[in-house]
């Protein structure tokens, strides 16, 4: 009987062997311990979103959110026009013709000469792919298109509805890791009002990280991965002091929390800042006639100037450029032609652009930064008449070589223009919008010091942290797209680092 129960026992030991063998066999690699320590993140903007969720949607590695500021979103919250991408299925469906090739060429054109031609083709070659992801792992529409300035090709995506793309995308994003959270996965940790202070490498690699926490306590985390999210500096009079005096009078579109700290942090730990000189000025921030001397400025989307809107001088009631060049160079021109003590000009918009902005107007009519008017009574604010105001609008809505060369025209004013045609108009300065400059990184995201080497294993940057990836000038829905193309390839590199790749 005991000789019975021993072979028994001795052939169950032996089937669960066995089973083990075959599990192990077929299993993927166990995760490296490595992973047991989570995945630092600085900054909550789509930068930081779009990293946190590549980690823990694909590869289930653990990631820790870290914010200064009370909520969620940054800067990439307010993006009002929409995020870019070359040869989409948006495209295919409205019939757009374009190609990463033209997307690549207007992005090396619009940079003038500076910053890295390599990450401009890999933002152009992963722009469709990062609507896609957007479209499917998320479920927004991103429907519509818009032409904005530096652009060949209509290849802007938002979506219809309410809400306003850069919140849109926010939105989505963030919710899907407060669910984790709030369901206690061990994937997800958020904290904000938490600053990150210091990153500690050793031997070439990244080991812990030094923050304060929301009770002002300063707080040691292990970590063998640190990005920065953290944005830029466009709101720092210390920064634009150092880096571009020029534009320290100027009004900002940004946020308090855009401090450069990011940038400032990563110099000290030995990477390279370039590009910091290059801050893009907007054409269009709105001046809220409610109080038109705040040194912070609510963007006017560029989408409005792509979905048909036009500049008029206050100084002579016409149109002084195209509306639809880069950046920099509509900035130039409203600053040397139009009034000098506010740099004003006026925007002015038809029905049709009304039509198909509608949500977003109703936003600004509420918030009177625009005002519902018709041709005579807009008249009343320029130095020509109402006759010779009507042939302005006329001309631009009906003339097939447009004077100052703007070739995408539409929702235009019409041919059977009135006195008291319906028209929309604000006024607008140029603001203090985005930093080109920032740490250098490389095709992986990896921090990068003046030789060209990383900084450490383990130490990344995606967003407006980092620089190259739009030279000396950006063009507009390229910010969006960098969050996303940058922040997934962080996470991709990570990934392949831990070998959790497969």
């Amino acid at each position: 009987m005991l000789k019975k129960q021993n072979s028994i026992r001795i052939g169950f030991c032996l089937i669960i062997i066995l089973l083990l063998r075959g599990i192990f066999r077929n299993s993927k690699p166990p995760m490296s311990a490595k992973m047991s320590s989570p995945v630092v993140i600085i900054g909550s903007g789509l930068a930081g979103l779009s990293t946190a969720n590549q980690l823990v949607n694909k590869y289930k590695i653990p990631i820790l959110l870290m914010d200064k500021s009370a909520s969620i979103g940054g800067n990439s919250i307010k993006a009002s026009s929409g995020i870019n991408g070359a040869v989409t299925s948006t495209q295919k469906a409205l019939h757009v013709d374009d190609s990463v090739d033209l997307f690549y060429h207007d992005t090396l054109k619009s940079a003038k000469g500076l910053g890295s031609s390599n990450l401009m083709l890999k933002l152009s070659q992963e722009s469709s792919n990062a609507i896609s992801s957007l479209q499917k792992d998320f479920g927004l529409k991103l429907d519509l298109l818009s032409q904005l300035g530096g652009h060949s090709q209509q290849r802007t995506h938002r979506s219809s509805g309410k809400l306003p793309p850069g919140f849109e995308i926010v939105q989505a994003l963030s919710k899907n890791l407060k669910s984790l959270e709030e369901a206690d996965s061990p994937l997800v940790k958020i904290l904000l009002n938490s600053t990150l202070v210091d990153v500690n490498i050793k031997d070439g690699k990244v080991y812990s990280v030094k923050y304060v926490d929301d009770k002002g306590e300063t707080q040691t985390l292990a970590t063998d991965s640190v990005v920065f999210c953290s944005g830029g500096f466009g709101y720092s009079t210390e920064m634009l002091e150092k880096y571009a005096p020029q534009l320290k009078h100027l009004p900002t579109t940004n946020g308090a929390q855009t401090t450069g700290d990011g940038q400032r942090l990563l110099e000290q730990l030995g990477a390279d800042l370039i590009d910091m000189s290059q801050v893009q000025v907007h054409p269009t921030g709105f001046i809220d006639p409610t109080n038109r001397s705040s040194n912070w400025k609510f963007l006017a989307a560029e989408a409005l100037r792509g979905l048909g809107g036009i500049l008029i001088n206050p100084l002579t009631g016409r149109r002084f450029v195209d509306e639809l060049g880069t950046r920099d160079k509509v900035t130039a021109a409203i600053q040397e032609k139009c009034p000098q003590d506010e740099n004003r000009a006026y925007l002015v918009m038809s029905e049709s652009v009304y039509e198909n902005y509608k949500d977003n107007m109703n936003f600004y009519i509420f918030k009177k930064l625009v005002q519902k008017s018709n041709v005579q009574e807009f008249a009343q604010d320029l130095p020509i008449t109402v006759k010779e105001l009507r042939q302005v609008l006329h001309g631009y809505s009906t003339q097939t070589q447009d004077e100052f060369g703007r070739t995408h025209k539409i929702n235009t004013f019409g041919e059977n223009l009135q006195e008291s045609t319906t028209i929309y108009v604000s006024e607008i300065t140029p603001v203090v919008h985005f930093t080109m400059g920032g740490a250098k990184i490389n095709d992986n995201a990896q921090v990068l010091n003046k030789e060209g080497v990383p900084v450490a294993e383990g130490l990344f940057a995606a967003g407006e942290v980092s620089g190259g990836v739009h030279g000396g000038n950006r063009l507009g829905g390229s910010s969006l797209l960098e969050c996303v193309v940058f922040g997934k390839t962080a996470a991709d590199s990570i990934a392949h680092r831990l070998g959790n790749d497969f």
